[in-house]
């Protein structure tokens, strides 16, 4: 696992659903409580945990920033992105710990049509939360409340080996999850989620050295209503 050999993108425009955007306002979205976790929208009060985070280099170099926040400005301007008027383009989730309610860790979906062209989702946690299973509670609690929201019809342009040609004409609704090869325990978590590899390919690496990486990508299919 984690070595896959990188081939071209190759896209095609399917008949699909996506959520209906805009999405409700964070504000009322109900809290999900999993196991030993507390989803919760973002507040502004979030914002020194969230800097905190930020600030993490082990956890921002797997991010497409791949570097920290140079100060608490910039991070109030990332908050700000999830928070009124601008909340109902992202579904997202602060993750804590239910005995402080304090954020240790950010998650949810932040674009329509990601590296793939389905959906992309993600999360961040603090490094002193890794190696918990933290990230696959969060991952699959997150996954049924993006499955039960409302959706919409969508014809939308998508990499051709996320979809089954024996689908039909009317593809069942994909999310995407992306890491890179290296990055093993990702990967772990998107397939104890129940998201499958699909694709590996190679783009510029953005981050400070440049080069080439290998990106792979995972999606999760939505089943049909029982």
């Amino acid at each position: 696992m984690g070595s896959y050999t990188p081939t071209d993108l190759e896209w095609v425009t399917v008949k699909t659903t996506l959520p209906r955007q805009p999405f409700e306002p964070a504000a009322t979205r109900p809290s999900i409580r999993t196991e030993r976790l507390l989803l919760r929208p973002l507040r502004e009060s979030d914002l020194e945990a969230l800097h905190e985070l930020r600030t993490q280099p082990e956890v921002m170099i797997h991010t497409y920033r791949g570097k920290v926040d140079a100060d608490l400005q910039e991070t109030r301007d990332n908050l700000a992105l999830r928070l009124p008027p601008n909340d109902r383009t992202n579904f997202d989730f602060a993750i804590c710990l239910p005995e402080t309610n304090r954020l240790i860790g950010i998650g949810g979906s932040f674009s329509r049509s990601g590296s793939l062209g389905w959906p992309e989702i993600g999360y961040m946690l603090r490094k002193e939360a890794w190696g918990r299973g933290y990230a696959t509670e969060f991952l699959r609690a997150f996954l049924e409340a993006w499955w039960a929201l409302p959706r919409e019809e969508s014809e939308h342009k998508v990499e051709k080996s996320t979809v089954d040609e024996a689908e039909g004409e009317v593809k069942a609704e994909r999310v995407m999850g992306l890491t890179v090869t290296a990055h093993e325990a990702s990967q772990n978590v998107m397939r104890k989620s129940g998201l499958q590899f699909v694709k590996a390919w190679e783009e510029e690496d953005t981050h400070e050295g440049g080069g080439m990486i290998t990106l792979v990508g995972y999606v999760a299919k939505k089943k049909p209503a029982a």
